[in-house]
């Protein structure tokens, strides 16, 4: 296997037109009443592909539905998308409960929220719960790893984008394989490429993201690696991505590092960096999965 080399869908999407409009839903989760955004394609097909996509702290599922374009995606490859909507927390921020050391007073599951809904999307509307993936920006990110650790089979791949994880992942991690596209900039300012094992900014003690990835090669028993750094299509973003591929031949568990070298807490495409459409190449890289 060498590295992703797909070219499946143009970058960018100014000429697309939706066909359908999002529906916008609630939930009954747990006692609490808890909303969603859902998108289908006109005429999809039974058993298509569903994708999941969280959104970062103080944002909402409003927010990265539009900035990340996958509903136009969607129309092009024929795909389903969930945006769900987390709670807010007692300074009026919207976010996931992963467990900042802020919020540990809050017992919210999101686990089981992202689990529960994503079953009731699957059954409604008769979509692949084999074929089902999980992307997120930055807490919602944290998020996919928090997944990954604690429900490694119920997402067939996990994109999350810069996003870290925190030291109580790994405590709560089933070491199960799970293969996986993570995306971050070495300049981020929200979120410590080094890692803060002392805790300076208050979300809670997490390592480095080379070593997170190197836990994910390790658990997905990945030993060959193949580097290459991407054309700089945008000389003026500031940035460039080295692309690292961990693989094993004999399975496809294999972990996809896009490292953006002097890139911030961005979602690639959409700001910061403009050499990539991350939301194009996470899709490239779940679809894949499914050949």
């Amino acid at each position: 296997m060498k590295l992703l080399q797909l070219l499946l869908l143009p970058l960018f999407f100014s000429g697309c037109k939706q066909s359908t409009k999002p529906v916008y839903g609630t939930f009954s989760h747990q006692g609490q009443l808890r909303s969603f955004i859902y998108y289908q394609p006109t005429d999809l097909q039974e058993d298509s592909p569903l994708l999941v996509v969280l959104h970062g702290f103080t944002s909402s599922a409003e927010k990265i539905m539009h900035y990340t374009h996958f509903n136009q995606l969607a129309d092009q490859s024929g795909f389903a998308v969930l945006y769900p909507q987390g709670t807010t927390d007692n300074d009026s921020n919207t976010f996931w409960n992963v467990g900042y050391t802020f919020h540990a007073d809050i017992n919210t599951d999101d686990v089981d929220f992202i689990v529960q809904l994503t079953k009731l999307i699957q059954k409604r509307y008769k979509l692949s719960p084999e074929n089902t993936f999980l992307t997120g920006m930055s807490n919602g990110g944290e998020m996919c790893y928090k997944m990954a650790c604690e429900k490694p089979t119920m997402f067939k791949a996990v994109a999350p984008v810069a996003g870290m994880m925190l030291d109580t992942f790994f405590e709560q991690a089933q070491n199960h394989p799970v293969p996986l596209f993570a995306t971050f900039g070495t300049a981020d300012d929200v979120t410590r490429f080094v890692g803060d094992t002392s805790n300076v900014d208050g979300w809670g003690t997490y390592r480095s993201i080379d070593a997170t990835i190197n836990y994910w090669q390790t658990t997905n028993k990945c030993s060959v690696v193949e580097t290459d750094t991407l054309p700089n299509l945008s000389a003026d973003d500031g940035s460039c991505i080295v692309r690292r591929h961990y693989y094993q031949p004999a399975h496809s568990n294999d972990v996809l590092y896009y490292k953006v070298i002097n890139g911030g807490h961005d979602w690639p495409g959409a700001w910061g960096n403009k050499d990539v459409n991350i939301s194009v190449e996470i899709w490239n890289y779940f679809f894949s999965k499914m050949l």
